[in-house]
């Protein structure tokens, strides 16, 4: 899974405030709307997030961060991480 840079930061706003459509998650996280499009199809595709309707105005759906998918991600990259810095050590 190659995840850039502002597709991370899309998904830890969804993670941390919940759901949210493209356009308040691109005025929260200050990124353009075509990079916060482009960084759902990505999520959408990796399974991170899922996507269903806003029953209030179906023209912005909304987008779910998939918790247990994002802890494991972490988790990988903690895992990697330590596993970098005991191989700078040696």
């Amino acid at each position: 899974m190659n995840l850039t840079k502002s597709t991370l930061i899309v998904l830890d706003k969804l993670d941390r405030e919940g759901p949210m459509c493209p356009q308040d998650l691109a005025k929260s996280s200050g990124l353009a709307m075509r990079t916060v499009t482009l960084a759902l199809k990505t999520l959408l595709r990796s399974k991170l997030c899922r996507r269903t309707p806003n029953l209030q105005d179906m023209r912005k759906p909304l987008y779910y961060a998939d918790i247990e998918k994002v802890q494991e991600l972490r988790r990988n990259a903690e895992i990697w991480r330590s596993m970098a810095h005991i191989h700078v050590i040696r």
